[in-house]
């Protein structure tokens, strides 16, 4: 982390806790797993209604829930991350006289200075593996009483480029052999290596342990826990009851089939199950099935891939590989410290238990939603993008200056620097692991720390996600509007059945991660005359897919445009979870401006966002109840609580040739009003040119928009993230809170 980065606030103490689930409902039992270096702390339950404490705001708000409240001993939890395949039933005393490992790998970081663990059988002192050594070379190493034999072609193995790796070795003669072979159309004349080595005699006991493939074992733990965890691709691993002959490796070598080869204990293909099983086959035939542990990235493009099919449906036996990697997480694992059953009849809404112990305090929050509407407003709260900022550590990169995006002090959050000292709660996915791949996957089962209510943003110094669509709710409270709060999971379960049992839709601030269940039911509840207020920006923009088991761990493939933090591997667009491709909506025919009027333009963060200028088609007597009780030239919007503005952070625009409907009424603009910290969005440039910010391209501005559909709908968008912080200005007496409380009466008429 640079050093010109300041920080607020004390370092926090270690309180920290995660819900599960992360959406309930009344009738629902919520776990509560917390890790504290605490010897006591007091836990109860609140309704959060306003997080930020800026003085010019509101203040912080919320409201406890009676009678429910704990007295709780402390205790620090271990998180154990690292993904790898669990094979329980093991091998006993069939590999007594020798064996063969096989196996494919491209390594992403073979130097990392420890053992990488391929395949492998251990318990605490006994055992056998195959390993990438601390320098990259391929390493044997027996374990025998706590004592470790090791036959290594000490010549490193270069990263990113596939090879053919084994080893030999004969119980009887202690004779041993490892090879290493790069392949690919250009290998590199001294990549390859074969070393002949003896072991002492007793150097080796077959033992009856789990198999793990891309871990070196277990730890002595009460988890499944791996050890010596190794990262990159590994493709069909394979393990023999006996030393193989040169004319047998060469076979496997040339991708002939293992089961030809006598003493075949297991053959692990990871093409034949699907690419969200937590099943691995086993094609031996001896019934050895792997259980993959801590989800990493499946569904890839293996060793034998020939760049000529893009789609795992057209040629699965070119998609047998799984990236492993030392950080991947599924679920803490942590056990449950206190629970709760949600009474009946309690309201909608986001709730979070209040840890407090002597020195510090957590908000761990979770949402509660309503089965069936209590009210005509629904509160779309957008989980997944919650899940898909998850943790975010951007700031943590090394070698990256962030204070040239802004010409706000970046200043780190208490619940960052945690972060930096608990790495292995995870990243978000606009993050990458620690080989620098990029995360795919974000667990709900874990302590969210950008997920409190009194967390703010290193960008500018204010809330972000949940703490900024706090503003809302206490909007909706100060208006006194009867709504229930609903979330992205329930609409992905429930679909359009769900939305129609409402007048109107509110979203939150940045509702950017979509399903296409999701879609499927906004653009069912819209074509049966459903009612939209879009009140953020960047919207309806990434193709995500939650696991078909696991609802509590969503998946993105970036592809290769948008605005990302990485980029996909060629061939592998394809989400694990759902079989979709990746990318963003726009290029899969399903552009936000077809469904809200605006889509993404432009992103920025400076000192005062500006407001929005109206426009002529906001006088059209048919938008007088939009503009009701604000003055013609009044600018709108320009105050707030994030930035001092309401057209900030990332803006949307229209575009009629990306489908905005021809019908719709450009109400307001902040074009012109941006400084140059304002920069369009990637996929609206298709050269490089010099004039692509707020100072200079008419692109970039977010847009307020109105227009109607069928059956006596209609949509209404304000295009920026930043709307909602404006919300309180002036004790809600202003023109954002009026256009927007015109807009929701007029819609729940």
């Amino acid at each position: 982390m640079a050093k010109k980065y300041k920080f607020r606030g004390k370092p926090r103490s270690e309180l920290i806790g995660y819900a599960a689930p992360m959406v309930a409902h009344p009738g629902d039992t919520v776990s509560f797993m917390v890790s504290t270096e605490a010897d006591k702390y007091d836990a109860a339950i609140v309704r959060l209604i306003h997080g930020d404490n800026n003085p010019k705001g509101p203040g912080f708000k919320s409201e406890k829930v009676n009678d429910f409240q704990w007295q709780l001993t402390g205790r620090h939890q271990e998180t154990f991350p690292g993904s790898f395949i669990f094979i329980k039933d093991g091998v006993n005393g069939i590999v007594s006289d020798g064996f063969t490992v096989q196996a494919w790998i491209r390594a992403t970081n073979p130097k990392q200075g420890n053992y990488q663990g391929i395949v492998a059988q251990n318990s605490d002192t006994v055992g056998f593996g195959l390993y990438v050594d601390p320098d990259g070379g391929i390493a044997l190493r027996l374990t025998h009483d706590n004592t470790f034999s090791e036959v290594s072609t000490n010549h490193p193995i270069q990263e990113k480029q596939w090879y053919f790796i084994a080893c030999t070795y004969n119980a009887i003669s202690g004779e041993a052999m490892v090879i290493q072979r790069q392949t690919g159309r250009w290998p590199n004349a001294d990549a390859d290596c074969e070393i002949f080595g003896s072991v002492p005699l007793g150097s080796f006991e077959s033992i009856n342990a789990p198999i793990t493939i891309a871990a070196g074992g277990l730890q002595t733990s009460p988890a499944i826990a791996p050890k010596h965890c190794f990262n990159g691709k590994i493709d069909s691993p394979r393990l023999f009851s006996r030393p193989l002959t040169r004319k047998e490796i060469e076979h496997l070598h040339s991708d002939g089939s293992p089961r030809t080869i006598p003493g075949l204990i297991g053959a692990w293909d990871f093409s034949k199950s699907s690419a969200s099983s937590t099943e691995i086959f086993d094609s031996s035939g001896n019934g050895l099935t792997g259980t993959v542990i801590n989800f990493p990235m499946r569904g890839l493009v293996g060793h034998n891939w020939t760049g000529r099919v893009f789609s795992r449906k057209d040629a699965p036996d070119q998609y047998g590989s799984i990236h492993f990697h030392d950080d991947d997480l599924e679920d803490t694992g942590w056990d449950a410290d206190f629970e709760w059953n949600i009474p009946s009849g309690l309201k909608s809404g986001i709730y979070a238990a209040h840890l407090l112990s002597d020195n510090e305090e957590d908000f761990v929050p979770f949402i509660i939603s309503n089965k069936k509407a209590q009210a005509n407003i629904a509160f779309l709260v957008p989980t997944m993008t919650y899940l898909a900022y998850a943790n975010e550590r951007a700031i943590m990169f090394p070698g990256v200056d962030f204070t040239v995006i802004t010409n706000v002090p970046i200043i780190v959050d208490p619940y960052d620097r945690l972060l930096r000292e608990h790495t292995s709660l995870g990243g978000s996915i606009y993050d990458v692991h620690s080989d620098g791949s990029g995360i795919c996957y974000s667990t709900a089962r874990r302590p969210i720390v950008n997920m409190r209510p009194n967390h703010r943003h290193w960008v500018h110094g204010c809330p972000r996600k949940l703490p900024f669509d706090l503003y809302l709710v206490d909007w909706l409270e100060e208006k006194d509007f009867e709504y229930d709060v609903i979330t992205d999971h329930d609409l992905h379960h429930q679909g359009e059945d769900l939305l129609r049992q409402y007048d109107v839709i509110l979203t939150g601030s940045h509702p950017e991660y979509w399903t296409s269940s999701m879609l499927d039911g906004i653009d069912g509840y819209m074509n049966h005359g459903g009612r939209l207020m879009y009140l953020g920006g960047n919207g309806f923009y990434w193709v995500t897919a939650i696991d078909p088991k696991r609802d509590y761990i969503m998946e993105v493939r970036r592809g290769y445009a948008g605005s990302r933090a990485w980029a996909s591997h060629v061939g592998e667009l394809e989400l694990a979870s759902s079989g979709e491709v990746g990318g963003i909506w726009r290029h899969l025919g399903r552009p936000p401006n077809a469904l809200v009027g605006v889509g993404f333009s432009a992103q920025g963060w400076d000192l005062e966002a500006p407001g929005y200028k109206r426009l002529p088609e906001s006088f059209d007597p048919k938008v007088d109840f939009i503009f009701s009780g604000v003055g013609d030239d009044e600018m709108i919007g320009n105050f707030g609580l994030v930035m001092s503005g309401a057209a900030g952070d990332e803006l949307d625009r229209v575009d009629f040739e990306l489908g905005t409907p021809a019908q719709t009424m450009r109400l307001a603009t902040s074009q012109g009003l941006h400084s140059s910290y304002y920069l369009m969005t990637h996929e609206d440039q298709l050269i490089s040119l010099p004039h692509n910010d707020g100072t200079n391209n008419e692109n970039v501005r977010s847009d307020m928009v109105y227009f109607e559909t069928q059956e006596g709908g209609a949509v209404f968008s304000v295009g920026s993230i930043n709307w909602l912080g404006s919300l309180s200005h002036n004790n809600y007496q202003n023109n954002v809170s009026t256009i927007t409380e015109n807009v929701l009466r007029k819609f729940t008429m």
